[in-house]
């Protein structure tokens, strides 16, 4: 059965450089609209989408079957609706009942069971089996819970040049083999991650999903990460490692040629297509359209959030 269906997201589209939640809700409309469904994109004025009808936030929203937020609603809507929630909660903070998390990790520490995995578009990035030997860190470097700081010490620690994608020190952007190189995004963005060796994610808190991480496997790069949040679900062992300190990094920094750029793509292509999101938000639609509630009770977080030790030992 076709539905229609409306997402709502205050951005402006396609997004031309970075955005996380921007691309996800790009990929969710292409690949609900290849699935059958015909898309509302309401959103930012100025945007355009070839799969699906654009609406400006104000004005008048169109009929639709479900409409799916990426922000929760002032208050809960009287027709079928579901949230997606991207990012880690205040601390007691509360969700409506049909709210979904991007991770199983993410759901559970909101008290909910209620997950659907980011996807990306493979067609956006590159694949390569040739490496340079250079690792590689991206993210916002700015943000001390990315831990670039970590990033520099395990690649100086083993020896290899880091590119730092999410950040840039103009006075002196290349010292002691690091090389800062901007807010890249696009084809230059994703060719640095498909020829790089390895993607270090060394992050200090519990990452909801962490989109830089499929983007790496996607393009044949393997990720060293740590064990928080949703890590442990995306870094298999054929595609990577989960290192516990920085020793680990060290060595497994060392050993990425032991990783094949084919798996990496097939583990990401499995679990992270954007049409394998598309489908299990589908699923997630048939149910609120059935009646039910996807949260027994409202989903909440602890009023103390856990959190990880700085100094990662």
């Amino acid at each position: 059965m076709a539905y229609s269906i409306s997402l709502i997201h205050e951005a402006r589209f396609p997004v031309q450089k970075y955005g996380g939640t921007e691309r996800v809700v790009w990929w969710l409309a292409k690949g609900l609209s290849e699935l059958g469904h015909q898309i509302n994109l309401i959103c930012l004025p100025g945007s355009m989408c070839p799969f699906g009808r654009v609406y400006d936030l104000q004005e008048a929203r169109p009929a639709a079957d479900i409409t799916h937020y990426f922000n929760t609603p002032s208050q809960e809507p009287v027709t079928p609706y579901l949230v997606t929630i991207g990012g880690n909660a205040k601390p007691g903070e509360n969700f409506l009942r049909n709210t979904v998390f991007v991770s199983h990790n993410h759901a559970l520490r909101h008290g909910s069971e209620a997950f659907v995995y980011n996807g990306l578009d493979p067609d956006e990035y590159f694949f390569r089996e040739e490496k340079n030997g250079e690792l590689l860190f991206l993210a916002k470097a700015s943000w001390a819970v990315k831990n670039v700081k970590g990033a520099i010490q395990i690649s100086r620690r083993a020896g290899k040049k880091l590119n730092v994608v999410g950040g840039s020190r103009w006075w002196c952007p290349s010292w002691g083999g690091i090389h800062w190189r901007g807010m890249l995004g696009g084809i230059e963005k994703a060719s640095w991650i498909a020829q790089s060796e390895g993607l270090l994610f060394p992050v200090l808190w519990h990452e909801p999903f962490g989109i830089a991480v499929t983007e790496a496997l996607v393009s044949g790069t393997p990720v060293l990460a740590t064990p928080f949040g949703s890590l442990k679900e995306l870094v298999a062992p054929d595609v990577g490692q989960i290192c516990n300190n920085y020793d680990d990094f060290v060595r497994a920094a060392k050993n990425l040629r032991s990783f094949k750029a084919k798996d990496c793509r097939d583990w990401a292509m499995s679990k992270f297509h954007y049409r394998e999101m598309a489908k299990h938000y589908l699923q997630k639609y048939e149910l609120v359209l059935s009646g039910k509630k996807l949260n027994p009770i409202s989903p909440r977080a602890p009023l103390k959030i856990e959190t990880v030790p700085f100094e990662f030992s």
